[in-house]
């Protein structure tokens, strides 16, 4: 039940007052005839009251400085006014200086003055409630903070574990294909510079990443004989090396963290003009982590060592690289971060450090 405190220095007001409410609204009612006798009554520290109707002119002080007192104690209390004519001022600036609700100029309209006071506590109600919902939706925003928080933290322990597992299927690889040997983590470092330069966000860049270091996995099913035969393939012995790709996104399918870099290892050998393979796509078929890496590995294939020849020059690595953007196979955007790299000396960092 809504509780409802009339403070007025004629008791016959506060009475009349007290009456209605009880009758039209069914509200507990309190009443006070002297604002010193209800402050020191302590009604205020034992009673939540909703809502509260002073008079203006009352002894020891006003209604303005009772209403403000009130408000001290109980904040959320909603105030009304009672003022004759040539108080309205005072009642009218005090509606922004004291959070009043409301005023009534004396004599009131009964029918007034009660939906007035139906409005003041319906006010005061939603407030309430507005402020549990609150309440109820912070806590819940905290609990989903710690949940994302423990998920972050699992995610994080997995993605580590993952990487572990990344890092021992290439030495797997790099075991048994001497080419290999510390290409993929070449591949990874160059891949994500160049990713950082097309401005991939952290997804992307832990997509390149994954997918860099485990693109030549598919190459565990590849005889040794071809993977580090001493010279050029034969066309036979290239189509059994052109299963790799395949093969390696078969490895890592039914590894849900590596969802994300199947693709990528299946299609590092595509090229925009349609011409690679397995699946001859074009164009934007090709994701952009795909094309990086595709570059990475072509590039880090021509510049090092190969089982039948010598690592090629930067200049003339970058010059294969440029034929192949003319001719429509590689992304020239991507070739032209490489050539920054490499003219801004980054590139001979990453290659020093491997």
């Amino acid at each position: 039940m809504s509780k409802i405190l009339i403070i007025d220095d004629e008791v016959m007001i506060t009475t009349t007052l007290a009456t209605l409410i009880e009758m039209m609204l069914d509200y507990e009612v309190f009443t006070s005839n002297n604002p010193k006798d209800l402050i020191e009554s302590g009604l205020l520290d034992r009673e939540k009251i909703d809502l509260v109707i002073s008079d203006f002119i009352m002894p020891y002080m006003n209604g303005l400085e009772l209403l403000s007192l009130i408000k001290e104690k109980q904040p959320n209390i909603v105030p009304i006014l009672l003022t004759g004519y040539s108080d309205k001022e005072s009642a009218i600036k005090s509606i922004n200086d004291l959070g009043l609700y409301y005023y009534l100029e004396k004599p009131w309209d009964n029918n007034e003055l009660i939906k007035i006071i139906q409005n003041g506590i319906d006010k005061a109600r939603l407030e309430d409630e507005l402020k549990h919902k609150l309440v109820v939706i912070e806590k819940k925003n905290t609990e989903i903070s710690r949940l994302y928080e423990l998920l972050r933290r699992d995610y994080d322990k997995e993605m580590d574990n993952v990487l572990e597992f990344i890092i021992s299927l290439s030495n797997l690889v790099e075991a048994k294909d001497a080419y290999t040997d510390n290409h993929t983590r070449r591949v990874a470092d160059l891949a994500i510079a160049l990713g950082r330069m097309s401005q991939l966000n952290k997804q992307q860049l832990r997509n390149v990443e994954i997918g860099a270091m485990i693109h030549d996995i598919g190459k565990v099913s590849t005889p040794e004989l071809i993977l580090n035969k001493p010279g050029p393939l034969t066309p036979d012995e290239f189509e059994v090396m052109k299963q790799h790709p395949e093969a390696g996104a078969k490895v890592i399918k039914p590894i849900s963290a590596l969802e994300n870099a199947t693709a990528l290892v299946l299609s590092h050998h595509e090229k925009l003009d349609g011409s690679g393979y397995p699946n001859g796509l074009k164009g934007d078929e090709i994701s952009i982590e795909t094309r990086i890496v595709t570059i990475a590995d072509i590039f880090d294939a021509l510049y090092t060592d190969r089982p039948y020849r010598k690592g090629m020059s930067l200049e003339k690595a970058m010059a294969i690289l440029n034929e192949d953007v003319a001719r429509g196979k590689l992304d020239p955007t991507i070739v032209g971060h490489l050539e920054t790299l490499m003219n801004s000396g980054e590139l001979a960092k990453i290659y020093d450090g491997n």
